[in-house]
């Protein structure tokens, strides 16, 4: 926790920071699931799968890569790693940025209820 995080706690009422602290910051295990329950859920789940199946590729190909004397062919399976390990990683990498996208959102609308709290205290309707 850091200081900023105590002193929000402390300014919030018993009820709002039981709320704060449901909405607080998740682990890692916590984000990856929540990107299974998020509105791109199948997408997030055949990214997964296509990534595993991605890996297997370039493990097929680089024991091919071994298997093999000619040169053309060692230089065709080493295009096939190469191509399985870039797409392996270009999944995981969009997988992260979902990951960090759903953390940042849980952060704004932690903001926002926030600000939506002080403004019920303050008296504010909102109007101008």
């Amino acid at each position: 926790m850091s200081n900023l995080d105590d002193k929000i706690r402390e300014a919030l009422a018993a009820e709002d920071a039981e709320l704060f602290d449901e909405l607080g910051e998740q682990s890692l295990p916590q984000l990856v699931f929540e990107s299974f329950r998020s509105k791109f859920r199948f997408l997030t789940a055949m990214t997964v799968v296509m990534s595993v199946v991605m890996f297997g590729v370039a493990v097929f190909c680089l024991v091919k890569f071994f298997g093999t004397d000619d040169v053309n062919t060692r230089i065709a399976w080493a295009l096939g790693v190469w191509f399985g390990m870039q797409a392996t990683g270009m999944l995981k990498l969009w997988h992260w940025m979902e990951i960090q996208k759903l953390a940042v959102t849980r952060e704004v609308k932690r903001v926002e209820l926030q600000i939506a709290r002080l403004s019920q205290r303050v008296g504010c309707s909102g109007e101008h």
